[in-house]
């Protein structure tokens, strides 16, 4: 991987920076690691490429080493980049806040987050929690709906963000811009006593021909599992019950000792109710969550920017930008 051009040549004080980052070039540094590519952050931010790089390439001056290296997908961070992107980040975050006080000092309007019933209740609490310990006028709002119309709700306007899964039965819709941030996976949840709790896997035939609880007909859930299987040549049994409420189908599921198909955030969330989670043998159903908004991240108001770049920072966001993740 190559490094970025060589960067001006600026002096150094012998005790330390010849003087502090500029706010323009901790931005150009945050669109570029958050967006992954130049061209990218430069649309973002409404600047030519050029001049982005050249942001760039003072700051690396500034901080006196590389913090990109070029690959064939875009830019990726180099150690010290890494190192300089969390500060960078909390910098960044302040001057969204303070820049949305600015312009309306007596309230910050809240961001409304939209997202998938499982994910509303098995991270996003703790995640926002977490912003809010760093971010307290920072006001959120947040209500669930399912995937399909989490991105209706954004698209129209009625949404600041959402969380939703991707789904292979929706095209990726060219208004919504999303990058993936959390993995999960459907599972068996089985009850305490049932056969296949003693099994370290379900077998697949026996799977689908057997009657599960499974959230409603409309969730992302049971399309993942009827895809998967339908690529195997099975098709799934009619279910026992199809319930909208994670938590009604885990209190059916034990009181009745059905199993349920769940996600693993979900069976996880309730440990300690004695289900056991269970994969299928020789297949998985995976799935993935994106955040979603329309055009530019960097053209949304200050507050939604700063609870995004909060999300976008989490583990497994490190999908490639641009339109809503297609299923894969």
């Amino acid at each position: 991987m190559a490094a970025l051009a060589a960067a001006p040549s600026i002096g150094v004080r012998a005790n330390g920076l010849v003087r502090e980052p500029e706010m323009g070039e901790l931005r150009a540094f945050g669109a570029a690691t958050e967006l992954g590519s130049i061209g990218e952050a430069a649309r973002a931010l409404n600047v030519s490429q050029p001049a982005l790089s050249k942001r760039l390439r003072t700051l690396e001056a500034v901080i006196g080493t590389p913090l990109f290296e070029r690959t064939g997908r875009g830019v990726e961070l180099t150690d010290a980049g890494k190192h300089l992107y969390g500060a960078a980040r909390r910098v960044l975050t302040t001057a969204n806040t303070l820049s949305a006080l600015i312009h309306n000092p007596t309230a910050v309007a809240p961001v409304r987050i939209w997202a998938s019933p499982t994910v509303a209740e098995a991270r996003l609490p703790r995640v926002l929690a977490e912003l809010a310990q760093v971010e307290q006028s920072v006001p959120i709002e947040l209500a669930t709906a399912n995937s399909t119309i989490v991105r209706e709700l954004v698209r129209d306007g009625r949404g600041d963000l959402g969380v939703a899964a991707v789904d292979a039965y929706v095209e990726p819709d060219p208004r919504l811009e999303g990058r993936v941030i959390w993995r999960d996976e459907i599972v068996v949840a089985v009850p305490h006593g049932h056969p296949w709790a003693d099994l370290a896997e379900v077998p697949l035939e026996e799977f689908a021909e057997t009657s599960l609880i499974q959230r409603d007909p409309w969730s992302s859930s049971n399309r993942v599992v009827a895809t998967a299987l339908e690529q195997a040549g099975l098709r799934p049994a009619r279910p026992v019950a199809a319930i909208g409420s994670t938590d009604a189908v885990v209190e059916l599921a034990i009181s009745t000792r059905t199993p349920a198909l769940l996600s693993r955030m979900a069976v996880r969330r309730h440990a300690g109710r004695g289900l056991a989670e269970r994969r299928v043998a020789g297949i998985r159903f995976d799935r993935e969550y994106a955040l979603i908004w329309t055009g530019p991240l960097f053209d949304q108001p200050p507050q939604v920017q700063t609870v995004a770049q909060h999300l976008l920072a989490l583990p497994f966001a490190r999908s490639r930008p641009g339109p809503e993740p297609a299923a894969r």
